[in-house]
């Protein structure tokens, strides 16, 4: 049964826990679907919006594709450990047992160990005992020459591929060349040619006796993460990082402000500055005004400090122009000069007497001649009339040019008087205290008390005016240098005061999505272990189902197995009965029930249906199993070798014999060590040849009646011909990157020993084998054997039968045409 998606699991906790919001809920699953999905969902700004929650109950991984499915066809070694000249042990591709057999020292183990660090580039002996020993000697010392590994693969759709490692012949260990090559293609310096990324590690099918031994007695995290890694929850531990680093980005403006507030404080309560006092009474506030504390940062708060409005002005108080102030002197001097030039005659008197004597010239235009008026002797004629308008011409150019200088006068006065009012506005500086203003306030009050005569007040302009000017210009710098002061004082923290504003909006910006996030990351952390328990629940039955077949007489029996705890303190709880009693696991088995449970836990997780890994290798597991638990192991392995390859190596006899004995399909292969470190391989059962043993057995047992016989031995000859096709049409199918279930269906579908045949040799169940069939008389005879046989018996002497079928299946199993 395929596993729910790890998205669906967390839909369904979620989903019924009512204390979860929606937000929430919409954040942890996007958190799930990656980076992009989360920055969407959070916007950086607001919570997301809660749309309903959707599920497609029928989606599960058993839509995924399944991954490309691996075999081995054999290991090559050449120089390494054990061996030295070039061996290589041949291996069936495809699912399967075998048992590769061999004393200790035999070179066996030296095959498992060179698979170990062709496909994990490490072994574990070699890492966890003492390195520096075993890693020195991993070269063969009866060889020479370059040494090499190659492990062949069978892959699905891409056919043989071959692991290669080379040394040189001084070459150290790590100095290693490792390659891969598939059928057809060039070399690729990179184990990652093969697509697998973190399966090798992920679903370990490698297990050795000394990590057998060392995978529960090592530290507790260690089984942890090897179980978690399998269970697909690094996608909700992802998540809780992407949720977790998410919040600190939200929390990060306030922790950045309120970090910013304990240095802003401080440094505005240690001002004197009207601006700081009113940013410090808003940043005491729960609720302050930013807007108003961004304007007292920028200067353009409407209510200016008093003393920075004073200061302003006296930086730009302004005197006359010394240029002016000698203009206005000397002009009203030559005013009062010009105006003293024309005083000789009463500018009334002339102005009376021109008055008359228009208006006596005018009685004279209308009534002609006549006495004088005044005096009654003179005449007012034309002679007097003549000489009156010449008079009158004169004195009225005399009048003008008076007028003139009057009016000149009265200009240079307004103009000298004018420069003499004060430099300084009223209550323009009353909040100022500044060495120089004194000064220019006495000056200025001398100057604005000017003379009131005309030239007291041109030699009071240019007595005066240089002093004030002095002293202005003195107040003026003064109360820039105080300004730059205040200013500079200020303006580091009118920048903190502004950066503060920025962080207190981004932080209020993000406080409701943070609220959200926050509880989304709470939710992750406290489900985390209720998550990762219901993942592991399928693998721990199943560690629980191959438990109960190794335990075999033992009063242990393996209750709950559970993920626990985080970080540093992260193990797999193990709890067991004893006779009924619960306990646990760890402290009341022996140990040969130590391994049996490391396998128990070990065999689930190297063959997930997810693992690219088609294969299971284990050197040595049954050293300290009593003979009961072998059975039941083996019992094991021929159920997981129903779809996956399984590679035992041993030295323990007891377990080939109980292979042998309980049957089923496995191989057993002999390894043998000679003089100067060469090893022998040779398989010394088959399926097939089992059979054909079986048929000889019977052929020979006397006590056996002889029609027994004939109705039994062809059944026997049917099963050797049909496991010896079946071997031939595996091996090559496999190795040719053929798809397994279709492999499994054609064999399935073909019917009779001769079908089987012809997809043996033809890969067609309906292609014609009667010229190989009729190419030894030996073959005719088995084959009809195998076929009318097995329903009427046989006639003949059964010694001849089983001489026939042992030539047959001999040239089946060697491709004899």
């Amino acid at each position: 049964m395929a596993e729910p998606r790890l998205t669906d699991t967390v839909l369904d906790v979620a989903e019924n826990d009512a204390s979860l919001s929606e937000d929430a809920k919409l954040l942890v699953l996007a958190a799930l679907d990656g980076d992009a999905a989360l920055a969407g969902a959070v916007g950086g700004e607001s919570p997301p919006a809660s749309p309903p929650i959707e599920r497609d109950d029928r989606q599960t991984e058993a839509e995924e594709p399944e991954p490309i499915g691996a075999y081995l066809v054999g290991i090559e070694v050449a120089g390494f450990r054990g061996i030295g000249p070039a061996v290589t042990l041949p291996l069936a591709p495809g699912p399967g047992l075998t048992v590769v057999a061999g004393r200790n020292g035999s070179g066996k183990s030296s095959f498992a160990e060179a698979l170990e660090i062709a496909l994990t580039g490490d072994s574990y002996r070699w890492a966890e005992k003492k390195g520096a020993i075993w890693s020195g000697s991993w070269r063969n010392m009866h060889y020479d020459s370059p040494c090499h590994i190659r492990i062949r693969l069978a892959e699905e759709a891409s056919g043989e591929t071959v692991v290669g490692l080379d040394w040189d012949r001084d070459a150290e260990l790590g100095d290693r060349k490792s390659w891969v090559q598939r059928a057809g293609q060039k070399r690729e310096p990179s184990l990652a040619a093969l697509g697998w990324g973190s399966a090798i590690e992920l679903y370990r099918p490698i297990l050795s006796y000394d990590e057998l031994g060392g995978l529960l007695t090592a530290e507790p995290s260690r089984l942890h993460d090897a179980l978690e890694g399998i269970l697909g929850l690094e996608q909700l531990n992802e998540a809780e990082k992407r949720l977790t680093a998410t919040q600190k980005r939200l929390q990060q403006p306030d922790v950045e402000c309120k970090t910013a507030k304990a240095a802003l404080k401080p440094a505005l309560e240690g001002l004197d500055d009207e601006r700081a006092k009113a940013a410090l009474l808003q940043l005491r506030k729960t609720k302050p005004d930013l807007d108003e504390m961004l304007r007292l940062a920028t200067g353009t708060a409407p209510q200016q400090d008093d003393l920075l409005v004073a200061l302003r002005a006296l930086v730009h108080v302004t005197t006359p122009g010394e240029v002016a102030v000698e203009r206005a002197a000397h002009d009203l001097r030559a005013a009062v000069a010009d105006m003293a030039a024309h005083s000789t005659r009463s500018l009334e008197f002339a102005e009376q007497r021109a008055a008359l004597l228009d208006h006596v010239l005018k009685l004279h235009a209308t009534h002609g001649d006549m006495p004088c008026l005044v005096c009654g002797e003179g005449a007012l004629d034309d002679e007097w009339r003549q000489r009156v308008v010449t008079e009158q011409t004169q004195e009225s150019e005399a009048l003008i040019a008076v007028r003139d200088a009057q009016r000149n006068l009265t200009q240079c006065r307004q103009s000298a008087r004018e420069l003499t009012k004060p430099v300084l506005l009223e209550n323009t500086h009353r909040e100022v205290e500044l060495t120089s203003l004194g000064r220019v306030t006495a000056v200025q009050r001398r100057w604005v008390e000017a003379p009131q005569d005309d030239l007291g007040l041109a030699e009071h302009l240019l007595n005066v005016y240089p002093e004030l000017a002095e002293a202005v210009s003195a107040l003026s710098a003064e109360a820039s240098a105080s300004l730059t002061q205040r200013e500079d004082k200020w303006a580091p923290v009118a920048q903190q005061l502004a950066e503060w504003v920025r962080l207190k909006r981004r932080a209020l910006a993000n406080e409701e999505v943070g609220r959200k996030v926050q509880e989304a990351v709470r939710w992750v952390r406290a489900n985390n272990v209720v998550l990762r328990n219901q993942r592991l629940e399928p693998l721990a039955d199943e560690a629980r189902a191959i438990w109960a077949a190794l335990r075999q007489e033992s009063n242990v029996d393996l209750g709950t197995i559970s993920l626990t705890g985080q970080r540093t303190r992260r193990r797999v709880e193990l709890n067991a009965t004893v006779d009924d009693e619960p306990a646990q696991a760890l402290t009341v088995m022996s140990q040969g029930e130590l391994h049996a449970l490391a396998l128990a836990l070990f065999l689930p997780r190297a063959t997930r249906p997810a693992s690219p890994l088609r294969f299971v290798v284990l050197d040595d597991p049954i050293q300290a199993m009593d003979p009961a638990k072998v059975d039941g192991f083996v019992r094991v392995l021929n159920e997981i070798a129903r779809d996956r390859q399984v590679v035992v190596f041993s030295h323990d006899d007891r377990l080939a014999d109980a292979v042998r004995q309980i049957g089923g399909s496995a191989r057993v292969i002999e390894v043998t060590r000679e003089a100067g470190s060469v090893v022998k391989v040779m398989e010394s059962s088959s399926p097939a040849r089992r059979y054909v043993d079986d048929a000889l057995a019977l052929a020979r047992d006397t006590n056996v009646p002889l029609d027994v016989t004939a109705k039994v031995l062809p059944g026997l000859c049917r099963l050797a011909v049909e496991a010896a096709a079946r071997d031939v049409y595996y091996n090559k199918r496999y190795s040719d990157g053929a798809d397994r279930n279709t492999t499994e269906a054609n064999w399935v579908e073909a019917k009779g020993a001769l079908q089987k045949l012809a997809l043996a040799f033809r890969d067609d169940c309906t292609a014609k084998v009667d010229s190989w069939r009729d190419a030894k008389p030996a073959r005719r005879r088995t084959l009809s054997t195998c076929g009318g046989g097995v329903h009427i018996g046989i006639s003949s002497d059964p010694r001849l039968v089983t001489e026939d079928l042992a030539e047959t299946v001999e040239d089946i199993l060697g491709g004899s045409r």
